[in-house]
């Protein structure tokens, strides 16, 4: 019978699903789990040895014979300790070995209690990745295994990790049959899964990808993927996108205008670019999880946002849709997605927004602070414009924070914006009031640029928890939670010299100003 620990029986399964046979095992009480389920596993191929250190180079050169991960197991405390010059090795030889360490909980490090240090990082810049595993969370524990995995083996150069086990007592109870089916990552610097050298000559069969969603997150506005996008969204497979993908809008669905709650399951999701703003997308996809998540990065990151990543792809954006082009079956079709009947338009900071938008001069940018805005600013439609002067067609470009998602730092990142891109005919900020008063002092910089407009959406408080259930008792935690206030962005303006306007009715002078100007709308 093998161990009734959740997190030890995970850990093993990913570790079979990678491929991964030879284990050389160290005697100890916390690891004893770990060493007796290892041995149960007919996959696995143990070695015995009782000096760490010796263990250590003995999984070193089992990988090095076989080019597999090797997995070194020890208990807690100093004994991982000893692992240190093999870690050293096979950081310098950029050999897969995987430590595998025994830990006490968290609450016990420190206490005096024995064979216990502060283990995850122990073995420092030796190792490509150290991860110490949650008790109970198998999800959070499957991905950190798969990663570390990924790392030492997949992602080149290859080297050695970590991972780190804690474990509470009991140790020794031994009441499960066999390994789960656990979930393996792939990684893949090819959208598709590469042929075996045999196959060459043999034509593989294009898929159907009738049941699949491409979904598009931020992305800076050098990554225009418009002739890519335009062959597959005109012919076989839906997408889905936001106004931070900085894409046609011709091309994919507004995340926001679908009714999520009509939505049916897909099989597969791939999602390309960096963070979705739409909450209700997000939380479809972990209620009703894909059978596949591929997700599409320049660095093939394991990002698993929906809780159920099947595949990290590391590619250049454009090469991994032509390679969908190339591969989808001309039967496939696209999904009828569930629209809402009735979008935010009617909202007036929606309105003003889209007024903005619709009269953007050429060549000209949006940043839009964190929180409210760019959640209201989403329903908003991006369109090209025609510029007789040049004759050519533009799209304003859109940036936002969503790194971190904070509301600091929106002024003064597009302050930086103007300064360093005056081939911007005007750069605009769209901000609510807390972003716009947490950061006026990026009004300090000198000199300011004047092709900066910003628009201030003043309702004395942080407009999203209009939208919470926030405690309306006692009067002074409402304050504290939703920030209230009875400022005016009037006398920043007047303290640094910018031209102040005040009201909806001025937007079109707002829009068209020569100069630095701030807009407040109070609502």
């Amino acid at each position: 019978m093998l161990t009734s620990n959740p997190i030890i029986l995970e850990t093993l399964a990913v570790l079979r699903e990678h491929g991964v046979k030879d284990f050389v095992l160290c005697p100890g009480s916390r690891n004893a789990a770990i060493v007796h389920t290892v041995c149960q596993v007919k996959e696995f191929r143990t070695h015995r040895t009782t000096d760490e250190r010796c263990a250590g180079f003995m999984a070193l050169g089992l990988a090095l014979a076989t080019g597999r991960p090797a997995v070194v197991v020890v208990t807690s405390g100093s004994a991982l300790a000893n692992l240190y010059p093999s870690a050293c090795e096979a950081f310098y030889q950029n050999v897969p070995v995987i430590f595998l360490s025994a830990d006490r909980p968290q609450a016990w490090i420190g206490q005096m209690d024995g064979q216990t240090m502060p283990q995850e990082g122990a073995l420092g810049k030796m190792v490509k990745m150290s991860v110490s595993l949650p008790e109970t969370d198998i999800w959070h524990a499957n991905r950190l295994v798969n990663e570390a995995i990924l790392e030492a083996q997949y992602k080149l150069p290859s080297g050695p990790v970590h991972i780190n086990i804690p474990l509470s007592e009991p140790i020794y109870d031994f009441t499960t049959d066999a390994l789960p089916q656990a979930r393996k990552i792939e990684y893949r610097e090819t959208l598709l899964p590469q042929q075996n050298p045999g196959d060459s000559e043999r034509e593989v069969p294009a898929e159907d990808w009738s049941n699949s969603l491409l979904i598009l997150g931020q992305a800076i506005p050098t990554e225009r993927l418009h002739p890519s996008l335009l062959r597959l969204t005109r012919m076989h497979i839906t997408v889905i996108g936001e106004n931070l993908c900085n894409q046609e809008a011709e091309l994919y669905t507004n995340a926001f205008d679908i009714d999520w709650s009509r939505m049916k399951p897909v099989e597969r999701v791939i999602t390309i670019g960096g963070h979705i703003v739409n909450k209700e997308l997000k939380e479809f996809f972990r209620k009703n999880k894909p059978q596949e998540h591929w997700h599409i990065s320049h660095d093939g990151a394991v990002v698993d946002l929906f809780g159920c990543q099947t595949v990290a792809i590391k590619s250049d954006y454009t090469k991994a849709l032509n390679e969908i082009f190339r591969d989808i079956n001309r039967k496939s079709h696209k999904l009828e997605l569930p629209l809402k009947e009735n979008t935010d338009t009617a909202n007036k900071r929606t309105a003003l927004i889209q007024e903005l938008f619709d009269n953007i001069p050429p060549t000209s940018l949006v940043h839009l602070a964190n929180s409210s805005t760019i959640r209201i600013a989403q329903h908003a439609k991006l369109k090209e414009h025609f510029d007789k002067k040049s004759g050519s067609s533009y799209r304003p470009y859109i940036f936002c924070n969503r790194g971190i998602n904070g509301i600091e730092g929106s002024l003064s990142t597009t302050v930086g914006i103007a300064m360093a891109a005056p081939q911007y005919q005007k750069v605009f900020a769209v901000v609510g009031d807390l972003s716009f008063f947490y950061d006026q002092n990026a009004f300090w910089a000198s000199p300011l640029p004047q092709n900066l407009h910003i628009l201030v959406f003043n309702d004395g408080r942080g407009g999203i928890f209009n939208t919470l259930p926030v405690p309306q008792e006692p009067e002074t935690s409402r304050q504290a939670i939703m920030g209230e206030h009875n400022l005016s962005a009037r006398h920043v303006a007047m303290l640094h010299n910018i031209k102040y306007l005040e009201g909806e009715e001025n937007l079109q002078e707002f829009i068209s100003s020569e100069e630095i100007t701030i807009l407040e709308i109070k609502l």
